[in-house]
Formats: C-alpha cells, sequence, structure tokens
C-alpha cells in the first residue's frame, strides 16, 4: 500500500519528480561508465588462502559486462608482482558471483589490500595496485525541461523497486554464502576417501562444472581378448554439445594411475564408440574419439597440472565442497 502512496504522490507532482528522476537518471549513467572502466576490488582473508578472487554484488554485473569476451578461454593476466598466462573467469559456478584464479598471484596479497581490474588488450586482462586514470567524460545535467510524462514516471519507479528488490535477493544470498565460507574456513578436506566424494559428486557435479550431468557411475568397461575389467568413475554427457564426458576423482594425492587411465580409457571408447552411442541412444549421447577427460580433485601438482594441460584433460581443484578452481579449464 505504501508503494501505491508513493507513486500517487509522484504522479500528482510531476515537474519536480521529473526534475529529481532526470538528476538521478544522469547520475546512474556517470556511475555506470566511470565503473565500467575498471572494477575496484577489496581483497578479503579467504581469497589469499584459496589463490582466487569472488566478484560480487553491483561489480559481479559490471565486471561480466566488462570482462564478457574473455569467458570460456584462458587469457594473459598482467599485474603487479609478475605476468600469468593461461589464466581464465569461472563464469558459470555462481551466478551471482564472477570468480577469477590464480594462486601464484593472489597468494602473494593481503587481506584488506585494493587492487583495480580492468582490460589491457583482447587477450588481456590487467590487475593495478592503484587507481587507473581514466579519461571518460561525465555528462552534466542540463536545465531543459524535462520531457517525462505521468506514466514514464511510474514504470520508471515500479522498475527501480523491482531491481531494488532483485539486489536484496541477491544480498541475501551472497550473505548465506558467505556463512558457508567462514564454516569452512579452517577446513583443508572433508573427502575421506574417493568413494566419499563419489556420493557428493553425484549430487552437485553441476558446482563443479556446470554443463555436466552424471549419466552412469562405476560403468563397467571390459577388453574381450585379456578378459580384463576396468570401472570408472562417471560416465557423464555436456549438456551443450551432447558429447560423452568421463570424470575421474582424486583424493587426498592419490595420482599415480592417472596416465595409465587415460590412454587405456580413451582406446577403450575409440574402440566402442557404436556400442556406447547404443548403450545411451534414448539419452541423445555422441561419443567420438575427440570425447573429454576431467579430472576432479582435493590436491594437485605441478606434475599433474603439466600432464592435464599436455593432453588437454580438465583438472578441477576442489577444496571443502564450496570453493572450485579451474587449474586446467574445462572449455579450452
Amino acid at each position: 500500500m505504501q508503494r501505491y502512496r508513493i507513486l500517487l504522490y509522484l504522479s500528482s507532482n510531476v515537474d519536480c519528480a521529473a526534475s529529481s528522476l532526470g538528476a538521478l537518471a544522469v547520475s546512474l549513467k556517470t556511475t555506470h561508465i566511470d565503473n565500467m572502466t575498471y572494477i575496484k576490488k577489496k581483497i578479503a582473508s579467504w581469497e589469499v588462502k584459496y589463490g582466487q578472487i569472488g566478484i560480487s554484488g553491483k561489480d559481479n554485473v559490471l565486471a561480466r559486462e566488462l570482462f564478457k569476451n574473455f569467458f570460456g578461454k584462458t587469457f594473459t593476466l598482467e599485474t603487479f608482482k609478475g605476468t600469468y598466462n593461461d589464466v581464465n573467469f569461472n563464469e558459470k559456478s555462481l551466478s551471482t558471483s564472477l570468480r577469477l584464479s590464480c594462486s601464484e598471484f593472489f597468494k602473494k596479497l593481503k587481506a584488506d589490500d585494493i587492487v583495480y581490474l580492468q582490460v589491457k588488450n583482447d587477450d588481456t586482462v590487467q590487475i593495478l595496485d592503484k587507481e587507473p586514470n581514466t579519461t571518460t567524460t561525465i555528462p552534466q545535467p542540463t536545465a531543459t525541461k524535462s520531457k517525462f510524462t505521468d506514466n514514464d514516471l511510474l514504470e520508471i519507479i515500479a522498475g527501480l523497486s523491482k531491481e531494488n528488490q532483485q539486489l536484496r535477493e541477491t544480498n541475501s544470498t551472497l550473505f548465506t554464502y558467505k556463512e558457508r565460507l567462514e564454516k569452512y574456513e579452517g577446513l583443508h578436506k572433508i573427502f575421506n576417501d574417493e568413494k566419499f566424494m563419489e556420493d557428493w559428486l553425484e549430487r552437485n557435479i553441476h558446482k563443479a562444472i556446470a554443463d555436466l550431468e552424471i549419466i552412469d557411475r562405476q560403468p563397467i568397461i571390459t577388453w574381450p581378448t585379456s578378459k580384463l575389467k576396468n570401472r570408472l568413475d562417471f560416465f557423464c554427457v555436456d549438456k551443450t554439445t551432447r558429447e560423452l564426458v568421463i570424470v575421474e576423482n582424486k583424493v587426498r594425492g592419490n595420482k599415480t594411475t592417472i596416465e595409465t587411465q587415460y590412454l587405456s580409457y580413451r582406446a577403450w571408447v575409440s574402440e566402442n564408440i557404436v556400442s556406447i552411442n547404443e548403450k545411451y541412444n534414448d539419452l541423445n549421447i555422441k561419443a567420438t574419439n575427440s570425447f573429454k577427460f576431467v579430472i576432479i580433485t582435493d590436491t594437485s601438482d605441478d606434475r599433474l597440472e603439466s600432464i592435464c594441460r599436455h593432453n588437454k584433460i580438465a583438472l578441477i581443484l576442489i577444496d571443502g565442497g564450496v570453493i572450485f578452481e579451474e587449474l586446467v579449464p574445462y572449455n579450452d
């Protein structure tokens, strides 16, 4: 009821309201232009610990527009502490937060540090420790008579009210996420073994990679001549391309069989493409020689990352069921 009283008041004072809203529109436009030049970011303690940052709230919306041409690919990150290659945004895990991972850089920072993110060129994102100089021309309000009608004012106020409600809901989500982060702040690992991790991934695979859907757990593959059998962790399908994806999870540094598994599974799929497509025909799956292989692990090292990068194996680091870092991107 209060909302309608406000609208009726504005309707009966068109000239005054139009003048105020005209100034507000210029103010909003000015802020938008300035903020779109760069993103100002205050570093939190959890971001230093995990080597990645989360851009949320209003800055999340602006950052997604500013850096949209860098989504789905790797790029160069040029910082005041060095230059890093093969960096990527994680824009899909959370709609309310844009993630940027670069452990080598962010772990060198301290909590409460202020940094500034901006686009340098088509292949480079730049992070500065001082506010960038901008040459943006700020529009000035004019004294010309407003052309807002009663209906224009009502539509503007209704739109602002709706946007305000959406921001409140986003803010509520961010507080919930903050509480979860604090809950896991001192927790290094929650996965005791691979079966525990499999159980969790079966319910939450979309949190690691948004495009994946599990179609089979622990499928058995056989080698007819030798009569050997192997069990994969997951057969998945990419919901966008409908292509086959094999996911293996590794816990507590158990990575000794990765090379053997990768070569064995790639060979097996190549020899059984027809039978795979027939078995999962009702799911419209497309198994090909170029299927993707994904490793999800709670620990990593230079050797594992080099193997994955060289063989184009997606490598996802998972910590506490809350933090995900694409060490080797899935969409690369």
